[in-house]
C-alpha cells in the first residue's frame, strides 16, 4: 500500500492482544487474512471519550486470520492491551512515525487550585446546588464571578470537589449537591482542569468537513486526513488546532470518533 490510502473503515471484528516485547498481535474472532493488508494502520482502543485508546502502529505482516505483527510500539501509551477492541485505517504512515502523535505524548487534564477565592453572601445548607458568592473587594472593584470562574470549574466542598454547572454574576449552580454547609462570610476555593492534550489523526470526507461550523475552533480548511491537537489552555478553555497531513477528497469513513461539528 502508498503511504497512505482513501478508506478510514477498513473492517476489524473480534479483539486483540499485544506482545509489546515482540510486536505480535494475538487476534480473537478476527479476520486478518481476509480484511487486512500490510501497510495499514492499526488502532488500539477505541479513542472515544468512554473506552481507552492506546494508539497506532503500522501493520508489517500478517500470519494468519488470529496474528499480525506492528513495526514499531513508538505510538502507543505502553499500558498493556489485551482483549481489546481495535478499528484499521488506512491513514498517513507518517502520522504514526512522527512523534508528535504518539499517544506516549498524551496527557490528562489536571487539576489546579485557583488563587481566586470567593466568600459566601448567606447561609448555605447541606443538600444545596446553588451558592451565593461574594468577590473580595480585593479582587477589584466592579468584577464579578464570571471573571473569574467557569463552569466547569469545582467548589471545594468538605475536602471535596463539585463540579460547577453554571455561573451567575452573584452565585455558583452545581452539578450535585454540598455535603457541608457553609456560613456567611466563610471562604470558598476552586479548582480547574488545565495541561490536557492529545493528538489525534481523522479521515475526514467532504461531508465532514462541511458539518465541522468554519467560525468554530472545529472548522477544518480541507478534506482528507487531518492531524487534530486538542488542549486545556491556564483558562480552563479547550483549544483545538488542526493540520491538514493530506489533502484528499473521497475517504470512506466511518471508525470512531467521528470529527465533532462544533
Amino acid at each position: 500500500m502508498a503511504l497512505w490510502g482513501n478508506k478510514d473503515n477498513v473492517t476489524s471484528t473480534g479483539t486483540v492482544t499485544l506482545d509489546y516485547s515482540t510486536g505480535q498481535v494475538t487476534g480473537s474472532g478476527t479476520t486478518f487474512v481476509t480484511d487486512l493488508s500490510e501497510g495499514q494502520i492499526i488502532r488500539f482502543g477505541i479513542n472515544d471519550g468512554v473506552g481507552t485508546y492506546f494508539g497506532d502502529a503500522v501493520i508489517t505482516g500478517i500470519t494468519s486470520a488470529t496474528l499480525l505483527t506492528i513495526g514499531s510500539t513508538m505510538g502507543l501509551s505502553g499500558a498493556a492491551i489485551a482483549a481489546t477492541d481495535f478499528q484499521v485505517s488506512e491513514l498517513p504512515k507518517s502520522s504514526i512515525l512522527d512523534e508528535s502523535y504518539s499517544e506516549t505524548l498524551a496527557a490528562a487534564p489536571t487539576k489546579t487550585t485557583l488563587t481566586f477565592v470567593a466568600t459566601a453572601s448567606t447561609n448555605v445548607n447541606i443538600g444545596t446546588d446553588f451558592v451565593p458568592l461574594n468577590v473580595p473587594a480585593s479582587a477589584g472593584l466592579g468584577l464579578d464571578l464570571t471573571e473569574f470562574v467557569n463552569a466547569n470549574d469545582f467548589i471545594i466542598n468538605n475536602s471535596t470537589d463539585v463540579v460547577i454547572s453554571s455561573v451567575g454574576s452573584t452565585g455558583v449552580s452545581l452539578g450535585s449537591t454540598i455535603a457541608a454547609g457553609i456560613s456567611t462570610g466563610n471562604e470558598v476555593q476552586f479548582k480547574r482542569f488545565v495541561d490536557g492534550y492529545d493528538k489525534y489523526a481523522y479521515g475526514m470526507g467532504v461531508t465532514a468537513v462541511s458539518n465541522a461550523d468554519e467560525t468554530s475552533q472545529y472548522g477544518v480548511s480541507h478534506a482528507g486526513w487531518v492531524g487534530v491537537q486538542t488542549y486545556i489552555d491556564n483558562s480552563g478553555s479547550l483549544r483545538v488546532k488542526s493540520e491538514v497531513l493530506v489533502a484528499q477528497s473521497g475517504i470512506n469513513t466511518g471508525n470512531t470518533p467521528f470529527y465533532p461539528p462544533s
